[in-house]
């Protein structure tokens, strides 16, 4: 009996380390599966941006005539606006579940016309089951860049520091592409300058720090 019962541990232990072995092969051979198909990706997305933006109504200014000269205070409004917006991810997978690389857009604030390069994240969040939709998570931080942008005479706009986190559902599928719908926040920094313009005993010069704040709402497909 003893003898016996020292067989069945010997089986049982020996059948539980093939099964853990298979198991180990298995998940190893999903791995490589994803990555074989999955390992570069892009995501390319359209939208639109909606937020409010404080803008100079009346320029400031120098009275210097007759005395001391006077500072003249510039004069801002505030008005809705709704923006549109494009962006293209591409990158790498590093898991089964996280994509990093490098995402090139352009966003349009009214006459001025900005294009951030940043540095991507995308992870999916939550996915009940394999190859079904599933719950999506990005984040993009980097710096806007003016080259696209056309200045009227006598003003200079300079891009800032860019952060966009976003939320959405990925949606596959039958040719293994997806459709992408993200809602998520755009916070963007500019500078607007305009150079000394003297007309008469009055001169003008500014310098405008602008920090656009947009909610967002984009339409993609991911490759």
């Amino acid at each position: 009996m003893k003898n016996l019962n020292i067989y069945i541990i010997s089986v049982s232990l020996l059948l539980m380390s093939i099964a853990g072995s298979s198991n180990e092969t298995q998940a190893q051979e999903t791995k490589e599966k994803f990555f074989r198909k999955h390992r570069f990706v892009n995501m390319t997305e359209f939208g639109v941006m909606f937020g409010r933006t404080k803008y100079l109504a009346s320029y400031g200014g120098w009275y210097p005539y007759s005395g001391p000269s006077v500072g003249v205070p510039a004069i801002y409004q505030v008005s809705k606006q709704v923006n549109v917006s494009g962006q293209t991810f591409n990158g790498v997978y590093i898991n089964s579940k996280t994509a990093a690389g490098l995402t090139l857009g352009v966003d349009g604030y009214g006459e001025t016309l900005l294009m951030p390069l940043a540095l991507g994240i995308r992870r999916n969040i939550h996915q009940k089951r394999e190859e079904g939709s599933s719950l999506m998570g990005g984040l993009d931080a980097g710096y806007s860049t003016a080259w696209l942008n056309e200045d009227n005479t006598g003003f200079k706009t300079s891009g800032g520091l860019m952060i966009s986190p976003t939320v959405g559902y990925r949606l596959p599928m039958r040719n293994g592409s997806a459709w992408l719908i993200n809602f998520g926040y755009r916070f963007q920094k500019a500078e607007y300058r305009q150079e000394r313009q003297v007309d008469g005993i009055y001169w003008n010069e500014l310098k405008e720090d602008r920090k656009y704040k947009r909610l967002v709402v984009r339409l993609g497909i991911e490759f």
